[in-house]
């Protein structure tokens, strides 16, 4: 979604300023520069990348204009842990949280769900 409104952020200032000096759009539309200046781009592209990176380009495009794979929930178990662990750390002192980096799944303070109990890319940063 965002980068749709990126898109048309940035489609929109380019027209904005260009008619703010006053000049004509007709102008801005010309199919043969784009050609020209599209094919190179992506000749390049294709020419300066293996076949397995092209297809992580093309996931990566695809990625950009899908949903986010993080959802509300877990960002609200993200800011719930920070809190408990900064809460903690402020009540107990820092060294309070050294037994807790230990063993972090017999910890009190955090949170129950399996992103933070897994070791997975969440569970890293605590």
């Amino acid at each position: 979604m965002f980068a749709i409104i990126g898109i048309v952020v940035v489609f929109g200032c380019v027209v904005a300023g260009y008619l703010m000096e006053h000049g004509n759009l007709r102008v801005l539309i010309q199919p043969a520069e784009l050609v020209t200046i599209g094919g190179a781009a992506i000749g390049t592209v294709l020419i300066a990348n293996p076949l397995h990176i092209l297809k992580q380009i093309a996931g990566g495009i695809g990625g950009v204009f899908g949903g986010s794979k993080y959802t509300k929930q877990a960002y609200i178990d993200s800011l719930k842990t920070m809190y408990e662990l900064l809460n903690k750390a402020r009540k107990d002192g820092l060294m309070a949280l050294e037994t807790m980096w230990k063993s972090p799944t017999k910890a009190r303070c955090l949170p129950k769900p399996r992103a933070f109990q897994e070791p997975s890319h969440p569970g890293l940063y605590l």
